[in-house]
Parts: C-alpha cells; sequence; structure tokens
C-alpha cells in the first residue's frame, strides 16, 4: 500500500514539473492589429491553439513592431529556437528582436519584440513567418513547432509622404508576378495542345477521306473549347473558397454552390425550367400601386413638424423632424424626406413611388414607412420614416475611424437578411449600396428606399445618353448592357456594397469612365482587394461578381458562409 501511494505522489510531481508555456498577444496589441481588446493566445497552460497559429494577422502600414507575452509554467525552464521568415527582402528590411535567436522562456511573465521595418522602394504586402520552436512534455527531445503568420503592408516612401496609396495600386504591383507565371503556364498549354491536336490529325488521315474530315473538325473544334479561358470569374479566381474547420456540409465553399435558373426579364420574369416547372416571377416594388399602398399611410400635414436639414440635393431635401402621430400621445423623432417648392411634377411623382417602395413590408433590417402627406396634390410630398442615430450609412463609414473585420461582416450579414426577405416575397431591390442603408447605435442596420440617392448622391449615377439615371458601377455586368434585373444582380451589388464597408465609404471604380463600365467588366476588371481585408471575405465578394449569373451564390448561401466565417473568427480572440 505504501508502494502504490509512494508511486501517485512521484506521478504528481512529475506531471506538476512537466513543462509548460503560455504564449499569446496582449489585448492593447491585439486591438492595434485586430481593433478587438482582447488576448489572442497562441499556446494557453500548454495547449496550442491551432486556430490562432492558422490566421494571417494584417500588420498596417503604421505598425511597425510586434510583441509577444509568454512564461515557462510552473517554475520548469524551457528551453526555445526562434527563426522569422520574410517573402519579400527588398521590401522589408531584416526583421530585429530583441531577444536571443536560444535560450531559455523566462519562469516569470515576460514580453518581447520583433520590429517590421518596410525599406520604403516597394508597395506591396511581405508574408512574415515567426517560428517558435519548444518542447512541450517531459521529453525534451520532442520539439513543438509554433508558426506565427503575420502578413505586412509596405508602402513606398514617395506614397507616405502623400498621405496614402490606391488599393488597386497595391492589388495591381502585388498581383504582377502572378500574372507573368500564368501567362506562361498557359502559353505551354497551348503548345501541348496544338501538338496533341496535330497527331490526331495526322492519325485520323489513316481513315477514309469523308470520317477523316470529319474527325479532324470534331477534334479540333474539342480542342478549341478545353484550353478556353474561363472570364467569368475576376482576376482568374476560380476554386473552393473554404474557411478552415468549417465542413462542406454547412456549404463554407461558395465555388460548390450552384443556382437554379434565374429569371431574364428586367423587372418581371416567368421561364419554364427543364422540368416544366415556371420559375418565381420577379417584380419591381416602384411600380406597383401607390394608391394601394398609401391607404392607411396618408396622414395629414399638420401632423410632421419639420426641424433641421439632414441632407440637401438639388431638389430634395432630408429633415429631422416631429411626428405626431394619432397612436402616440407624444411626439416622436423621425426623418422625413420631401422635395422644393420648385421640383417637378416628376420629380415629386418619383420621390412617392420610390420612398413607398418599402411600404406595407416588416422586418427588423428594412425601414419602415410610417406615413405619407401627398395632399395637397400642389404641395410638396413627404414620406416619413423612423429616425436612425447615426443616419445614412454611407455618411457614416465616411467619417468613421475604422471598422474591424467581425464588424463588417456583420453588416454585411443584416443587408443579406433584408434581401433575403424581399427576395422571398418576390421582389427585387435594383439598387443596393451603402447610400441606400441607415445605420443605429451598435451598427444596426436596415436596408431602405432610393427615394432622393441620385440628387444626394450624384457622383453615384450616370446617364449613359439614355436620360436614365443608373447606379452603374454597383449594377451587374446584365443589367449594365441589357437592363436585366434578377435576385443575382442584387447579389453582385452587395458585393459593392461590401468593397464599401470594406474601405469605408470609398467610390468602387473610382478611375474608370462610366460609358467604359460595360467594356470594362466583360475583361474581366473587378475592385481590387482592400489592404487588411482577409482573403475569405474578399472571395465571397469576387465570386458575387462573376459574369454569368447562375454562378453567383445566393443570398442564403451568402449568410451561410459569412456566418460560418464569422464562427471561425471568434474562436481566434
Amino acid at each position: 500500500m505504501r508502494c502504490w501511494l509512494l508511486l501517485v505522489v512521484i506521478m504528481a510531481t512529475l506531471r506538476q514539473v512537466e513543462p509548460s508555456l503560455d504564449l499569446y498577444v496582449d489585448s492593447q496589441d491585439v486591438k492595434q492589429l485586430l481593433g478587438v481588446s482582447s488576448q489572442l493566445w497562441y499556446v494557453h497552460n500548454g495547449t496550442v491553439n491551432k486556430y490562432a497559429l492558422g490566421y494571417v494577422v494584417v500588420v498596417p502600414p503604421q505598425v511597425n513592431s510586434l510583441t509577444f507575452c509568454w512564461q515557462a509554467l510552473h517554475g520548469k525552464t524551457m528551453p526555445y529556437s526562434l527563426d522569422v521568415h520574410i517573402g519579400n527582402h527588398e521590401a522589408l528590411s531584416k526583421p530585429v528582436y530583441n531577444i536571443s535567436d536560444r535560450g531559455l522562456v523566462p519562469t516569470r511573465p515576460a514580453a518581447w519584440t520583433l520590429r517590421l521595418a518596410c525599406t520604403g522602394k516597394l508597395t506591396t504586402q511581405v508574408d512574415v513567418t515567426i517560428t517558435l520552436q519548444v518542447p512541450m512534455n517531459t521529453s525534451l527531445a520532442d520539439i513543438t513547432t509554433l508558426a506565427i503568420l503575420r502578413k505586412k503592408i509596405c508602402l513606398r516612401d514617395s506614397e507616405v509622404e502623400a498621405g496614402g496609396v490606391s488599393v488597386e495600386m497595391v492589388e495591381a504591383r502585388h498581383s504582377t508576378t502572378v500574372v507573368y507565371i500564368t501567362l506562361a503556364c498557359l502559353a505551354l498549354f497551348l503548345v501541348v495542345v496544338v501538338v496533341l491536336a496535330i497527331v490526331n490529325h495526322i492519325n485520323s488521315n489513316k481513315t477514309t477521306g469523308r470520317r477523316r474530315t470529319g474527325s479532324s473538325q470534331r477534334s479540333t473544334s474539342g480542342n478549341q473549347s478545353s484550353v478556353a479561358v474561363r472570364q467569368d470569374v475576376p482576376n482568374n479566381q476560380r476554386g473552393n473558397i473554404d474557411i478552415g474547420g468549417i465542413g462542406k456540409t454547412s456549404h463554407s465553399s461558395l465555388s460548390e454552390m450552384r443556382r437554379s435558373p434565374q429569371p431574364t426579364n428586367t423587372t418581371t420574369a416567368t421561364t419554364t425550367t427543364t422540368t416544366g416547372s415556371p420559375e418565381p416571377q420577379y417584380t419591381d416594388p416602384r411600380q406597383s400601386d401607390i394608391s394601394a399602398k398609401l391607404t392607411g399611410l396618408s396622414v395629414s400635414r399638420d401632423c410632421v413638424q419639420l426641424l433641421e436639414v439632414d441632407q440637401e440635393g438639388t431638389f430634395g431635401r432630408v429633415y429631422h423632424a416631429l411626428y405626431h402621430s394619432t397612436d402616440q400621445p407624444h411626439p416622436v423623432t423621425v426623418t422625413v424626406k420631401t422635395v422644393t417648392d420648385a421640383s417637378s411634377e416628376v420629380q415629386r411623382s418619383v420621390v412617392v413611388s420610390e420612398g413607398l417602395m418599402l411600404a406595407g413590408l416588416s422586418h427588423e433590417h428594412l425601414l419602415a414607412v410610417l406615413g405619407a402627406v401627398v395632399a395637397p396634390p400642389e404641395s410638396p410630398p413627404c414620406i416619413i420614416f423612423p429616425a436612425s442615430s447615426q443616419g445614412n450609412l454611407k455618411r457614416f463609414l465616411q467619417g468613421c475611424h475604422t471598422l474591424v473585420t467581425r464588424e463588417v461582416v456583420s453588416v454585411g450579414v443584416q443587408v443579406l437578411q433584408a434581401l433575403a426577405f424581399l427576395h422571398s416575397r418576390l421582389l427585387l431591390h435594383k439598387d443596393v449600396a451603402t447610400r441606400n442603408c441607415v445605420v443605429d447605435e451598435g451598427l444596426q442596420v436596415r436596408l431602405t428606399d432610393c427615394a432622393l440617392a441620385r440628387d444626394l448622391y450624384p457622383a453615384d449615377y450616370h446617364c449613359l445618353g439614355d436620360n436614365e439615371n443608373r447606379p452603374i458601377k454597383w449594377l451587374a455586368l446584365e443589367s449594365l448592357a441589357h437592363k436585366v434585373f434578377t435576385p443575382a444582380s442584387d447579389v453582385w451589388s452587395w458585393g459593392v456594397l461590401l468593397w464599401e464597408v470594406m474601405t469605408l465609404g470609398q467610390q468602387p471604380y473610382a478611375e474608370i469612365d462610366p460609358f467604359e463600365m460595360s467594356a470594362v467588366l466583360r475583361q474581366g476588371v473587378r475592385l481590387a482587394q482592400p489592404i487588411n481585408c482577409p482573403d475569405e471575405l474578399f472571395k465571397a465578394m469576387t465570386f458575387c461578381w462573376t459574369t454569368a449569373p447562375r454562378e453567383r451564390p445566393t443570398v442564403e448561401e451568402l449568410i451561410i458562409y459569412l456566418t460560418n466565417f464569422q464562427q471561425h473568427l471568434d474562436r481566434y480572440v
């Protein structure tokens, strides 16, 4: 019995002195990198966080040093070996850290710093791999390798002095080498195909003349189709978009999601599938019966007290106002869209039809319509909406300092949920953009109508000689070229909206003439990946911009994908 107790004591003692480690990034440094006040653990009480090690943290240009905290636990010293590898020595100087390459992990909490200094010669993204080797069990010969991944953003000195650099420029320079390699591989592939075609043709000549001709033609046609380069995926980015640790049963791979056939008319479409069942018929809510929508919404002009102007265009105005509703004992603060006395009859009619496009619909991420003042007809109409604490989403983003990735994803999912509701009612929005959203405290977003958007945001709309002012740079290719609108075209516009959110309200395709947009999109040109945008999130955008509408993900698939991405992101911190 005594021997048994002694053995138990010895084993417990061995467990207590077993080498163990804590390795993490302090919450203050995580806040600087990711915008989240939380510690980022790589090893906690000797347990390795594989999710955190698999995540590439982007280091912005203004951050030049990384600090890591560590401690060997239980008072047991632990040897380590440190190595730092960088992917581009021309853009990033040799890393410098304030500890030796080899040594002992301190038994008390301590920190060490890695300095990443850009040379100022290039504007690019540099891969940085920090490799730490430590023994994680009683056998010092059994080494655990911890690879911490970073992506350092470097800017050219002239661009730093100028106050920034365009995202498109960074993307273009970063991808030049990839383009050259791709063209070389394509050329080699074409040579191989031509050789095979010649051999096939020679073999075919041994058959009869008629069969020889037919076989030669079929062979040539087959080879041409096999070497055709797909242009419907922007930037030649094709393949799965998988989040590590998420199974395919949850539809996390957007490349495997395929659409059912989409309608083909501009506002309404009824098609028939191969099984004979008709496709849903989608409509434009702007073209619905206005008189029916006004039933129960018309209120007296005396119920509205206009206060200060929030936004003003050429003929349109957005007011902060008080609404004296018969259902409320006290007036409530609202937002009112109206026009000036000098507005035309057509402008007044458009404000009413567009302002009431979402009337009668109830969803937490759609802006409701509280009432409408349309009498007398000769007076400017007023459309009454609930007030939002932060106002228009585009203006909010342009005045915002920064958004972390989980906030960007949250905004995107909320707009998708609004679109899913509209599509379930067989309605199309046709103008999905940050200018047509409002935001409240806690980054709660609601999709709105598009009334006055052309007047308040004239730079976002263009006429291409057809007297129709359209959001050219938000439109899908088929909508731009043929005025075809479907749920898939709403998905395209949502992808541009997510790019807006990621860039804090920048103008998409700012350097491209509106008259050239259709040709540019046909050539495969798409928006570049914003700095600090995770690859998984940008790939979701690019799949929204595929040329073929049927190959774009549905709204529901995007919600699933982004929800899974958000859950996976939450595991890191």
